[in-house]
């Protein structure tokens, strides 16, 4: 499904006119859009089976700078009051590089509306002391999103959701690059080990953008996650390699 069979739209949230596109039918999936307002397959390939439901997340992408979110929480806030308004009920949630601190804080604010989460590349958790520059040679705003992340504390590690972690109830998924430089490697441990229902994906010849990288077994691990959930792969426990 390419990207122009989705419906455009727009919500008032929290002071913010949140764009978003819309595809597909059934369970629904809300994607929180990382960088610029580009396009995944992974969107396409969820629409096939899944109302999905991506959102420009303020700040980020094509949207306009924002100066107004005080913290990550204040933009999780955001996206509540955003997905409340185009979803009802319960969805998996999605997020990757900083719009994946923002996707799991949401989670934490409204745990009664996300019956999964999926973190791609997330950052909360002992990110590197250097973040390098990102090599996304065709992405036009990333400066937008990295200053943002910076101004929200989005490059230092987040000590309070670390220790909220327990707190996430529903299946996750979080999923590295082998070669991801942008965390620390203990953080695929604390998020195995700390989220009750959690499993941990790493992709071999991956850095931090595994949709750029890697985007067949970033599908492959998420549809096949979002579908299956608990009975994903073989036990939460273990440290699952995508060759």
């Amino acid at each position: 499904m390419p990207e122009s069979d989705f419906k455009e739209g727009h919500v008032e949230a929290d002071g913010f006119r949140v764009r978003y596109l819309e595809a597909g039918q059934g369970d629904s999936v809300v994607i929180l859009d990382s960088t610029a307002w580009g396009w995944s397959p992974l969107n396409d390939a969820l629409a096939k089976t899944y109302r999905v439901v991506v959102f420009e997340v303020p700040g980020m992408g094509s949207s306009s700078p924002n100066t107004t979110s005080g913290s990550v929480n204040d933009l999780a806030g955001t996206m509540v009051q955003a997905a409340a308004s185009v979803v009802s009920g319960k969805f998996t949630l999605i997020g990757t590089s900083f719009a994946a601190n923002v996707a799991l804080r949401q989670t934490l604010l409204a745990p009664e509306s996300v019956e999964a989460l999926v973190l791609i590349s997330p950052t909360s958790i002992r990110p590197a002391a250097n973040i390098p520059s990102l090599p996304f040679g065709l992405i036009d705003n990333l400066t937008q999103e990295q200053a943002l992340a910076a101004r929200l504390g989005g490059t230092v590690n987040d000590s309070e959701v670390e220790s909220r972690l327990g707190d996430v109830q529903c299946a996750t998924l979080s999923l590295f690059g082998l070669a991801d430089k942008t965390v620390e490697s203990q953080a695929t441990a604390i998020y195995r080990e700390k989220i009750p229902n959690s499993n941990v994906s790493i992709v071999y010849d991956a850095g931090h953008l595994i949709a750029l990288d890697r985007p067949e077994a970033l599908i492959d691990a998420v549809t096949d996650y979002v579908e299956r959930r608990e009975t994903f792969i073989v036990g939460r426990q273990r440290q699952i390699i995508n060759p």
